[in-house]
């Protein structure tokens, strides 16, 4: 119980010292009311970064769970634009991808490959294939569409 003595005998001599000078008591008001705004800037400071945080984990979940369903079907679609290229067919989207558009977005790069290769099936779909009287040229065109398409698209994703 001594503490307790100490205590009120440092406040009980504190409020004597504020008594006997009579300008202390406004700076004391205004080293608080500082004291409070830096208090509550710290504390807006922190809950903001906890938000980001938060929705930091949050997009990064997403974007798992996207690339969960996404790769099977990237898989799977593999194969069939590589048959697509090698017989100059017109290869569909895998509609499991096209409904999944509009999230594409939280994968960021991956996400951006992706909807161009979409893009690119959709744009071939509506197109017609070259008309070319040499079968050399032709050859040469598969020969680049297989060099382009298929290493920088579905493979930096499926392997």
């Amino acid at each position: 119980m001594d503490w307790i003595g100490w205590i009120r005998g440092l406040i009980s001599a504190a409020l004597h010292w504020f008594e006997a000078h009579p300008g202390t008591a406004s700076w004391l008001e205004a080293v608080g009311s500082i004291t409070a705004i830096v208090f509550v800037y710290l504390f807006a400071l922190f809950q903001g970064r906890r938000t980001r945080s938060h929705e930091s984990t949050d997009r990064i979940r997403r974007a798992q769970g996207l690339a969960l369903v996404l790769i099977p079907a990237l898989t799977a679609f593999r194969p069939k634009i590589e048959m697509a290229i090698i017989q100059e067919s017109k290869p569909v989207p895998p509609d499991e991808i096209v409904h999944l558009l509009d999230q594409l977005y939280v994968l960021g790069l991956g996400g951006g490959l992706i909807l161009q290769v979409v893009a690119v099936l959709q744009a071939n779909q509506r197109a017609e294939l070259p008309q070319s009287e040499n079968e050399n040229a032709r050859s040469s065109y598969n020969s680049i569409a297989r060099q382009l398409c298929v290493p920088k698209t579905l493979s930096g994703f499926i392997e």
